[in-house]
């Protein structure tokens, strides 16, 4: 983007409000009979955001640019010199097959006002300007302060010169006062925001804890500082305003600590959290806010009641499976708490782990279940490739299922499972999906079906813009599609959804709700492995579509059409019946003596 043009637009815009009458090098006839001058030079110009391959949407966005202005008196003497930098935020869109970002112009129109103004203001409190405007007759160059050799900034074509007002043409009339009484405070500060669950996304009535350290560096107190508090975009009011820090002497280090309940929003929704001081001290050096990246959902309705999942279903001998072998790991929370949450993985693989148990009468000396500390690299390692070859022989059906997060590959494509040891600096404490799969594909098992709810992130190093689609197909046969079922709930580079009132993963849900019987698509009281998958995957689609207005595409293999045994392969038994035809609405309520119609039954 060229900003010469918008600079030499907006950068005058900002300095009129200090000084009364400015202009640009090519509009001066006489630049040299000014009062003096402005040049400025163009530093950091940086811009923060990311879309994933062949994604469209909505995307937040920030843009930084850093810029230095140095004000000169007539006879090129140095009166004040600062660097600092703008941000400005907003949401870029990116069209359905387009390659065209929208939104940045505006952006970065942000981060210029905020940079010029933030330079305009502290131009205004400087005592050697104010000093020479009052005085500028019969001023006299500083002893010893000249003229510095150019700076390796460039400057903008047509730079600004302006020309220092005298006393009476200031925005506001100045006395001359003593350097050290107008001294500026410089103040700095960092910042933790917690959510309660530490995923960056805000449930209904979850509470945000934020924590921040304000230092004041400079050689005078800063008085009455205020941290305050902006949701921006779509999060405007779901945050608290303002947190009062106090006064700081120099030198002196303050901590403060809020914890509040969010608002609930309306709809699924993201946006930023922006942390910026003020204070009733003029402030030299304004430590540009700090961003922070949320998404809300909204408060669930109180009279919509979801099927509880977590009621297992009955038992039936006749579908006893003793040479059955169940590995159940959930991963929510990890050693490195840089890592993000996946919310309720360790439930998801507790309560999957449970079905299968009851669905087939599986021996418990036979299940293997690891969850959070439990599920590390070293344990993937044994699990798969030492304690499943000892229980597994030719009569086995394997279920192995994973939540939690996995990581793509940038040049490949890979999906690597991440353990609780897992960093996401680093490709340490991740276990390869390929490595599953041969360490599978060695044992003499009769079927396996492999269950994934994942959220997808790059690996360490991979470039967005160039990232291939996870690659799930890799290292299977065509022999292997007899044998093995995959349902994989998370397509793309994304977070996977949740079902938050039933505490578990979107994808897992509603496979616990086929396994009691309603993925029995042609009522044959069988639920298969094709037919659990495909309603799984339809019901998370239609879900995430209509109701959450974001998309997660679950998908299965062998796919529909492609051949494979291991699709017609009968996972449990239940009862999905035919909803009675209603002929007409009834116009009154209906009578009570009408009988109830019967509650399905669920079964193995």
């Amino acid at each position: 983007m060229a900003l010469a043009d918008r600079l030499i637009t907006s950068v005058p815009k900002q300095l009129n409000r200090t000084f009364t009458q400015v202009t640009t090098e090519n509009q001066a006839e006489e630049p040299l009979a000014s009062d003096g001058a402005i040049e400025v030079g163009v530093g950091t110009r940086r811009i923060n955001l990311a879309v994933p391959p062949q994604g469209h949407g909505s995307y937040p966005a920030t843009a930084a640019l850093g810029m230095e202005m140095v004000f000169l008196a007539r006879d090129g003497t140095v009166l004040f010199s600062k660097k600092l930098e703008g941000v400005g935020r907003g949401t870029v869109t990116v069209a359905e097959r387009s390659c065209v970002v929208e939104g940045l112009d505006g952006i970065l129109q942000e981060a210029i006002d905020s940079v010029a103004d933030g330079l305009a203001k502290q131009m205004a409190l400087s005592s050697q300007i104010r000093e020479y405007a009052a005085t500028k007759d019969t001023w006299k160059s500083i002893a010893g302060q000249s003229k510095p050799e150019p700076k390796p900034t460039a400057p903008i074509s047509g730079a600004a010169v302006i020309p220092p007002p005298a006393a009476p043409e200031l925005t506001q009339p100045v006395q001359a006062t003593p350097s050290e009484l107008v001294q500026p405070a410089h103040v700095n500060f960092r910042a933790i925001i917690r959510d309660e669950s530490r995923d960056q996304f805000l449930d209904p009535d979850e509470s945000i804890t934020i924590e921040v350290e304000v230092k004041n560096e400079g050689p005078v107190d800063a008085k009455d500082v205020v941290l305050v508090m902006e949701g921006k975009d779509k999060l405007a009011g779901v945050f608290p305003g303002e947190m009062a820090v106090g006064t700081l002497q120099p030198g002196e280090v303050k901590r403060a600590t809020l914890t509040k309940h969010v608002t609930a929003t309306e709809s699924t929704s993201h946006g930023e959290l922006s942390l910026s001081l003020r204070s009733a001290s003029p402030l030299g050096l304004v430590p540009p806010p700090k961003i922070f990246v949320f998404g809300a959902k909204p408060k669930q309705p109180e009279n919509v009641m979801a099927p509880d999942v977590d009621q297992l279903p009955s038992t039936l001998t006749a579908f006893k499976e003793p040479k059955a072998v169940i590995i159940s790991i959930g991963v929510g929370r990890f050693h490195d708490e840089q890592v993000p949450v996946v919310n309720h993985a360790s439930h998801d693989a507790a309560v999957m782990a449970e079905y299968f148990h009851t669905i087939g009468n599986v021996p418990r000396e036979r299940m293997r279940v690891l969850l959070d500390r439990q599920a590390q690299l070293g344990d993937f390692k044994e699990t798969f490739e030492k304690w499943l070859r000892k229980k597994a022989d030719a009569a086995t059906d394997l279920y192995v299922f994973f939540s939690g997060r996995a990581l793509v590959d940038g040049a490949s494509g890979a999906v690597s499972l991440m353990a609780y040891d897992g960093a996401p600096a680093g490709p340490t404490g991740v276990y390869p999906l390929r490595q599953l799969q041969e360490a599978i594909q060695r044992l003499p098992i009769r079927r396996a079906v492999l269950v994934f709810d994942v959220s997808l992130d790059p690996a360490p190093g991979a470039d967005l813009a160039t990232i291939p689609q996870p690659d799930w197909e890799s290292g299977r046969s065509d022999a292997g599609k007899d044998v093995e079922m995959w349902m994989v709930g998370n397509l793309k580079l994304q977070e996977a959804q949740a079902h938050d009132y039933s505490k578990h993963g979107l994808f897992t849900y509603y496979l616990l709700r086929g396994l009691q019987g309603v993925a029995d698509l042609n009522r044959d009281s069988i639920v298969t492995a094709g037919e659990l998958c495909t309603y799984a995957r339809n019901q998370v689609i239609q879900v995430t579509r209509d109701q959450l207005k974001s998309r997660q595409e679950p998908f299965c293999l062998p796919q529909v059409g492609r051949g494979g045994m291991a699709r017609i392969y009968p996972i449990a038994r239940g009862n999905n019946p035919k909803p009675p035809v209603i002929q007409k609405a009834p116009e009154t309520p209906a009578d009570p003596s009408t009988p109830r119609p019967n509650f399905m039954q669920v079964g193995p």
